[in-house]
């Protein structure tokens, strides 16, 4: 069974760079974050005083209305980047990052994904009474470094959006 967690949080800059920052290169967005791949990056993911990495697939831009979208899922791994015997007992995510950009210049950060209790039955009672809360914390913790990084990243970025494809309808 998957559980949802959404949280969304202002972040504070120019609409036009806060968007360029986020459709252009996340290693620039991402906390503390290594390049792996094309879109694949790996960062430390921190729960309470645990630090694992994670490897993290960024998907291309696009836009729906007033949102610009990025796909955004993670496996944990080890030290050297592999699935590990206890990364295995640590969630892995997928779902969309989001910047949503209101009238009146209001920018707000979006992350509405899903998320698979490891460990079967068991690490779904637990989920249920306790690791809920430690990982809509941990999500809350990782928007919040990307806001800020968001909002610094928007004062070193030009005020032209790259175009970027708009879905049907939007």
């Amino acid at each position: 069974m998957t559980r949802t967690v959404r949280t969304f949080l202002p972040v504070v800059g120019d609409p036009e760079a806060l968007v360029a920052a986020f459709v252009g290169d996340p290693q620039r967005w991402l906390p503390s974050s290594r390049r792996d791949g094309p879109d694949r990056f790996v960062f430390n993911v921190t729960a309470k005083s645990l630090a694992r990495p994670v490897r993290t697939v960024i998907g291309a831009p696009w836009r729906h209305g007033e949102t610009h979208w990025r796909s955004i899922s993670w496996d944990p791994v080890d030290a050297e980047g592999s699935p590990g015997a206890v990364d295995r007992l640590l969630p892995s995510l997928d779902g969309e990052l989001g910047l949503h950009v209101a009238s009146g210049s209001r920018v707000t950060l979006v992350l509405d994904a899903r998320y698979r209790p490891p460990g079967g039955a068991v690490g779904l009672a637990a989920d249920s009474l306790a690791l809920r809360r430690v990982a809509r914390g941990t999500i809350e913790h990782i928007v919040g470094e990307i806001a800020a990084r968001f909002g610094a990243e928007s004062l070193l970025q030009p005020t032209t959006t790259p175009p970027i494809v708009s879905s049907a309808g939007g």
